[in-house]
């Protein structure tokens, strides 16, 4: 799975769901409410300098 930047500033990322004991991944829309949202930013960021430079 991988995490993108949307065009209204938020970002679809993967993350783990688990309920009544089945364990799952999902692609999730988080905004910068979300407490994972600087972090995803972040490393976000760093893939597009990454990507810019090859």
């Amino acid at each position: 799975m991988k995490a993108t930047r949307n065009s209204d500033g938020t970002l679809t990322v993967p993350m783990r769901a688990e309920t009544n004991g089945i364990i799952g991944d999902a692609l999730v829309t988080i905004g910068p409410d979300h407490p994972d949202y600087e972090a995803w930013d972040s490393w976000l960021r760093r893939q597009e300098e990454e990507d810019g430079d090859t």
